[in-house]
């Protein structure tokens, strides 16, 4: 048995979740669920079904009550929250501490109030130490699920502009992010970026707070990275010791300080490192993805994007010391409200001092970037078919997930 959502993936013996989506009513699939063998659905709307339901005043509230219920036989519940980096710092602080614990965590990149509730229901399985990744979308969306999951330790990676249409600016994202601890167990841990001022605030007294990042004054921070045989060696300080490793494939800084603080939770818990074991890990699918094309290599990071993340990318770039040609096929920013047309402008500014050739994907021409000189538009998906098929080159690319800029890429490499 496991609880859907999607009454097309119902099997026999499933419970139906019934979500009223902004696009589609779950309670529209109910009896489509039954025919397909569900035992039976969490409903809030009273309708003709064909078989018995569970009839609750709200939906989401209830499952995430049944999740929290189960979830507190965890002794150690640790909410992620951050603009960028919370799938790549769950899964390996996840690895981590597997290591000494029976470990949960949330699937993919489920985040919300559906996504973690649903998680749990299904693969919760009474291990003492579970991991959630806490997204945000809207305000108090932070203080719902620390209602309901009561963090112990919490982690706060970074203050970015993702979302920031629905804030309007960072001091806003950063009040948000904080509600991660509204309602944390305590006495609690928190681990901060302390190189982010808008973190600096009075934590509870109860609350020992650990900080990370690049200067020396953090409890744990990054000292410094290199590039060898498609792997990274960083450098770390941590409580007072050096620290260095060898990590597969290419990390960039953004990543590596996600390391940072897991390493830094992990070693909280005198859990030993094991270099070898550390070095198994592989970072998330579609992140920095790295494929060889047509005598090039492109670097497919299109999953998702944000002024912060383009700019780790880009001094991972300079770091690579890359002597082929480096192109950057750049794709919309999104969320970015009434700040957008100056944001891209940052980001494609900063690309300058990093490619030979810039192009900015604009299918809608929603920008007004032919006046700059320094730029080449891509309107539709064969122009951007004929970038990727230059010779001798490093191809960079990244937007948003919903320009679609992946799938292109992606579909072009398989095409071959």
């Amino acid at each position: 048995m496991k609880f859907e959502i999607d009454s097309r993936n119902v099997s026999e013996g499933d419970i139906f979740i019934a979500i009223k989506g902004e696009k589609n009513n779950g309670h529209d699939f109910v009896n489509e669920a039954f025919k397909k063998g569900a035992q039976s659905a969490i409903v809030e709307e009273k309708r003709d079904y064909i078989k018995d339901v569970i009839l609750v005043d709200n939906v989401i509230d209830y499952i995430n009550q049944q999740a929290s219920n189960i979830i507190k036989n965890s002794k150690i519940r640790i909410g992620i929250t951050g603009s960028n980096g919370k799938t790549t710092t769950k899964f390996f602080l996840f690895h981590l501490l597997s290591y000494g614990f029976n470990v949960f965590t949330t699937e993919k990149n489920y985040n919300t109030e559906i996504g973690i509730p649903v998680s749990i229901l299904n693969n919760y399985n009474n291990q003492p130490v579970s991991i959630l990744e806490m997204g945000l979308r809207k305000e108090n969306d932070l203080e719902y699920l620390s209602k309901y999951y009561n963090p112990n330790i919490s982690i706060i990676l970074n203050i970015g502009t993702s979302h920031i249409e629905f804030f309007k600016n960072r001091k806003n994202i950063a009040k948000e992010k904080l509600k991660i601890i509204s309602h944390a167990e305590k006495p609690g841990l928190i681990f901060i970026n302390g190189d982010e001022p808008l973190l600096d605030v009075e934590y509870p007294k109860d609350m020992k707070v650990f900080r990370f990042g690049e200067t020396k004054n953090n409890d744990g921070y990054l000292i410094d990275y290199e590039y060898y045989n498609g792997n990274t060696r960083v450098y770390y300080h941590i409580y007072g010791e050096s620290l260095m490793l060898t990590l597969s494939g290419i990390w960039n800084k953004g990543q590596l300080l996600d390391a940072l603080v897991s390493l830094m939770i992990s070693l909280y818990f005198e859990i030993p490192i094991d270099p070898f074991y550390i070095s198994s890990f592989k970072l998330p699918e579609k992140r920095f993805d790295f494929k060889k094309f047509n005598n090039s290599v492109v670097i497919n990071d299109a999953y998702n994007a944000s002024r912060e993340s383009f700019f780790a990318a880009f001094e991972t770039i300079k770091k690579m010391n890359v002597k082929e040609k480096k192109i950057l096929i750049m794709g919309e920013m999104l969320e970015l409200g009434e700040n957008s047309y100056n944001y891209h402008l940052d980001v494609l500014e900063k690309a300058k001092d990093v490619f030979d050739e810039i192009y900015f994907y604009d299918p809608n021409n929603k920008y007004n970037f032919e006046k700059l000189d320094f730029i080449n538009i891509l309107n539709k998906t064969d122009e951007i078919i004929k970038v990727l098929n230059s010779q001798y080159s490093y191809i960079y690319v990244k937007g948003s997930n919903g320009t679609n800029l992946w799938k292109i890429v992606e579909d072009t490499i398989k095409g071959g």
